[in-house]
């Protein structure tokens, strides 16, 4: 094998062997088999490889102009984790949750995708093969750093930007939270131990833990995938101010990976169009642990936009 092509291995996201593909794949289908509505799948090609999307119809009659919801799931736990959200999110909109390439789901990277711009390019592939216009783009926690790199790098496809306490971009995760994790941390790389991942699951979800089939799906992706993303770096002031897509930003008040109320006046300050939210009491992953609350204040927030054309 040459040089060139260990490279492109090295960087393209993989199952670590075949057995940890078949494990993962039937937690997707088990999570994927509690939605209320079952989707359309779909895999379309870009410039890194296939990417596969989750597709619901509006369940209910509603305006033909509505605009499509597009997600953007966390790390490891892939689209089937929206699971709690579909049946409020899609009720009068189409929903496209997406496998975010380079991590563990049903995409197949083919490509290395190292940087922002990278990152950006491959999903406004994906949203043109779709022919998505008018986008009411979703990400948590790394996918809302995806988002938010979107909204810098290729707005055009987009009516409005919704980051739930997304990784890096915008605070800065709390010291004391990787130093409790530390121990855990090492068990679950070194010994391997599902209970470790448990654990780190419990202190970055305030506590609360995903009942199943989503915890096996969380365990699964962590334990199943080498995943090749690029790291969510914090954004500068300018990135920030050349946001002008309204934007929804909702920090988590018990959440580990943001100092939340620094991390909501830095949003505020430096994007134009920014509402900024921070939840008391809420640990990381808000869509599962309270989807009903996590339901209202985006559909609030995307029928305001709405309501204005498209603009703050």
């Amino acid at each position: 094998m040459s040089p060139a092509r260990r490279e492109r291995v090295r960087g393209v996201g993989r199952f670590r062997n075949d057995g940890a593909r078949r494990r993962y794949m039937t937690a997707y289908d088990s999570a994927l088999a509690t939605w209320p509505t079952r989707p359309r799948q779909l895999d379309v090609e870009t410039r890194y490889g296939a990417t596969h999307v989750l597709a619901i119809a509006p369940t209910t009659s509603g305006p033909k102009s509505a605009a499509p919801i597009v997600l953007i799931h966390a790390v490891a736990v892939a689209s089937p984790s929206w699971s709690a959200n579909i049946a409020a999110l899609a009720e009068y909109r189409p929903v496209y949750a997406i496998d975010t390439i380079g991590d563990v789901g049903r995409s197949t990277q083919t490509a290395p995708i190292r940087t922002a711009v990278a990152m950006a390019s491959w999903l406004d592939d994906v949203l043109a093969a779709l022919d998505l216009h008018g986008v009411h783009l979703v990400g948590l926690s790394y996918g809302g750093w995806v988002a938010l790199n979107h909204a810098v790098r290729s707005p055009d496809r987009l009516s409005s930007v919704t980051a739930v306490d997304p990784v890096g971009a915008i605070g800065r995760g709390k010291t004391t939270f990787l130093l409790r994790i530390a121990p855990d941390a090492a068990l679950a790389s070194i010994a391997k131990s599902d209970a470790a991942l448990r654990r780190l699951l419990r202190l970055l979800n305030n506590g609360a833990i995903p009942d199943e089939p989503l915890l096996e799906l969380s365990i699964a992706g962590l334990r199943t995938f080498r995943a090749k993303q690029p790291f969510p770096r914090r954004m500068s002031d300018d990135d920030l101010r050349a946001i002008h897509t309204p934007a929804l930003l909702l920090f988590c008040g018990s959440s580990p990976v943001n100092h939340a109320v620094q991390a909501a006046q830095r949003s505020r300050s430096g994007i134009a169009a920014a509402t900024s939210e921070v939840i008391p009491g809420a640990g990381h992953m808000l869509p599962i642990e309270s989807p009903g609350l996590f339901d209202v204040r985006l559909l609030d927030f995307i029928d305001e936009i709405d309501s204005r054309g498209g603009t703050a």
